[in-house]
């Protein structure tokens, strides 16, 4: 049986520092839906507890990263 391997999943300030910009920016691109987020609170929390998988944040680089024109 293969190991189960959990992605990385990163808090708002963590994905903030791995972009290189401010927490309000990440909530930006959630609530636009560039960036995925799971929700790892328990049950019966009074507030989410947001996390962003690695993937995302991956998916999200690539779609934002643009190849040099050639001379």
């Amino acid at each position: 049986m293969a190991p189960i391997t959990s992605p990385r999943l990163y808090s708002i300030p963590q994905a903030a520092e791995h972009l290189g910009c401010c927490r309000d920016h990440v909530y930006t691109l959630i609530s636009a839906g560039q960036l995925a987020v799971t929700d790892i609170s328990g049950p019966g929390a009074k507030r989410p507890k947001s996390r962003i998988p690695e993937d995302s944040l991956v998916a999200y680089i690539r779609s934002r990263t643009t190849q040099a024109a050639s001379a």
